[in-house]
């Protein structure tokens, strides 16, 4: 569920300095599923995109920071990570006055493109100069930083906000962290994972908040998604830096504008129309994607592979071993069919374990309770859960059967 009604009396338990680590697992109301009910709970206004889980993350730092805000203190974003199903950040806490001033120019509202999905960042101040004692002044910000159309596709912009646009990570506290993984003899289970994790974290820009995602660009200009190798390499050569988020594997994180994106995609189309025979105008006059191919190109771009690109997007680690940085879930987790799409891996479940107690003699392995409460089975309430999964359905199955025998 949500932290947000513990956040006011953590921020003021923790000690000078301490670490404060935050796990929420209402990812649909941080992601913009139920916005008003985030704005309730956090503050912040979400909006719907493939950004949606940096995005959730952003808006939690943004409540914790002002929440401490209340009492004198301010955070120091750790790390910020998003696995599975919930959000997780480590914080830590200090306190100054002269720093909490400075807590508003570290959050901003989002402007996104109701069309092509194109966004901007309104800070919610700035700071102008330094006052007669030496000590910074934030002033109010200057805006909106968009038209009231996009210059893009000329739809309207939806905002949201505030969203914390700072950085999510320290990048000392996260190769402290890695390195004593490596070192680790310890073989849990999570072990490549979290080692994986880890290198996509240092890997991102930290001054680049939020992300856009090439199938994304490709799916507004109706065509065929290049690679990513090319479309990094071309925002490579143009001097921008570039990099992949740990939330989404096809995110494209960088400080390059938009208009230089979409001229690196109307290349792309290009290439594709020249190198195909079919008709590939099969857009209305009316998308996204018609008034951005309209356009012609501003910057020659090259979309062959850079070694330092291909270094970058390697599924080798540094040590030159295969590293697993992308970990897809489990099957039986997210939405589905309670009668029919889990339904079956409760069945290929059930089979898998009538073979298991085969093998063993026809019995469940049981053991002794530490606390001495007796015996229990080695089923976990995860299988519990699935075996709960399409209850109902076959409860109603049965009662049918047997309604239709009595008539």
């Amino acid at each position: 569920g949500s932290a947000a009604p513990f956040l006011d009396a953590g921020v003021q338990a923790v000690a000078e300095g301490g670490m404060l680590m935050v796990t929420c697992t209402d990812l649909a109301v941080l992601c913009g599923a139920y916005p008003e009910a985030c704005a309730a709970k956090y503050g912040s206004f979400p909006i719907k995109g493939k950004y949606c889980h940096e995005s959730a993350l952003r808006v939690l730092l943004a409540c914790i920071d002002t929440h401490a805000n209340r009492y004198g203190r301010y955070i120091t974003p750790l790390l910020s990570v998003y696995i599975n199903f919930y959000v997780r950040v480590f914080v830590r806490i200090n306190t100054s006055k002269s720093m909490v001033k400075l807590s508003p120019t570290k959050r901003a509202y989002l402007y996104q493109c109701s069309g092509c999905d194109a966004f901007a960042f309104q800070p919610v101040a700035r700071v102008t100069r330094d006052d007669a004692r030496g000590n910074p002044k934030v002033s109010a910000s200057i805006g909106p930083p968009v038209n009231g159309a996009c210059a893009h596709c000329g739809k309207v912009h939806h905002v949201g906000g505030p969203l914390w646009t700072a950085p999510i990570h320290d990048d000392a506290f996260v190769r402290r962290v890695l390195s004593r993984l490596h070192r680790s003899e310890e073989a849990f289970s999570s072990h490549k994972q979290l080692i994986g994790l880890l290198t996509l974290v240092l890997e991102e820009i930290p001054d680049a908040p939020l992300f856009t995602n090439l199938s994304v660009l490709a799916s507004s200009l109706r065509a065929q998604s290049p690679t990513l190798v090319a479309v990094f390499s071309a925002l490579m050569r143009q001097g921008y830096r570039v990099s992949r988020s740990h939330t989404d594997p096809l995110a494209i994180k960088t400080d390059a504008p938009f208009s230089i994106i979409f001229d690196v995609m109307r290349t792309w189309v290009k290439l594709l129309n020249a190198a195909s025979s079919k008709n590939r105008s099969n857009l209305s006059e009316t998308s996204p994607g018609y008034a951005i191919l309209q356009k012609e190109p501003q910057i020659e771009v090259d979309l062959k592979p850079l070694p330092q690109v291909q270094r970058l997007l390697s599924k080798k680690g540094h040590d030159g071993l295969k590293l697993t940085k992308f970990v897809p879930t489990p099957a039986q987790w997210g939405p589905g069919s309670r009668g029919h799409t889990h339904a079956a891996l409760v069945v290929d479940n059930a089979a898998a374990s009538s073979g298991e107690a085969e093998l063993n003699g026809g019995e469940a392995q049981t053991r002794k309770s530490s606390h001495g409460l007796g015996e229990y089975t080695t089923q976990s309430q995860h299988d519990k859960r699935e075996g709960n999964q399409g209850k109902r359905a076959r409860k109603r199955q049965l009662a049918e059967v047997q309604h239709s025998e009595d008539a």
